[in-house]
């Protein structure tokens, strides 16, 4: 009898924290003036409340009238809490910065305070969301990246979004660069 409780409360238990445990990825391209890009990212959520939730971003991007590279790899760790069909999260993003200009290079690695929010238009499959990742100055690099996009999820796992992105940042080896545009995906939801 002892067993059979036991068990069924292991059951009940996984079975209630497996509403909690997600991953989205999305993946998708950037056209801007000055270049294009390619981008993917891998966000994990689980239950643990002193652990923050995972996510890994790429995004390589290449001028086309300069000839440079720029490629970044963000890994953030961030809390969130929803209410209803909104969310708010609030995290820390490491990133690193690699430039290619010619034959030179060079790369950076700064933290970066991380922001998001969204909104989930009930009935629709629609969310709106918003994200900034942001350092106004950590050894001579100043880096703004904001973004503002539409998903739509037609079917359970699997959805489309667009957007518009725009960066600006400072750095010691390519001084200002500016870019932005739109941005269209593919995301993938589990």
């Amino acid at each position: 009898m002892k067993s059979a409780f036991a068990l069924s409360t292991v059951l009940l238990t996984s079975a209630a924290h497996a509403d909690f445990l997600g991953a989205n990825a999305e993946a998708g391209i950037f056209d801007s003036s000055d270049g294009s890009a390619t981008y993917a990212s891998l966000d994990i959520q689980h239950p643990i409340p002193l652990i923050p939730n995972l996510r890994m971003d790429v995004w390589d991007f290449e001028s086309d009238p300069s000839g440079t590279d720029i490629s970044h790899l963000d890994f953030t760790g961030y809390y969130g809490v929803g209410l209803l069909w909104a969310s708010i999260e609030g995290g820390l993003t490491f990133r690193n910065l690699d430039m290619t200009q010619g034959s030179s290079s060079d790369s950076e690695s700064v933290p970066m305070l991380f922001l998001a929010a969204s909104l989930a238009i009930p009935g629709t499959g629609i969310t709106l969301a918003a994200e900034s990742k942001s350092i106004s100055s950590f050894d001579s690099v100043t880096i703004s990246d904001q973004s503002f996009k539409i998903q739509y999820q037609p079917i359970p796992v699997l959805g489309l979004e667009a957007g518009y992105r725009s960066i600006d940042q400072e750095t010691n080896f390519l001084g200002n660069i500016d870019y932005d545009g739109y941005f269209i995906g593919v995301t993938i939801d589990i």
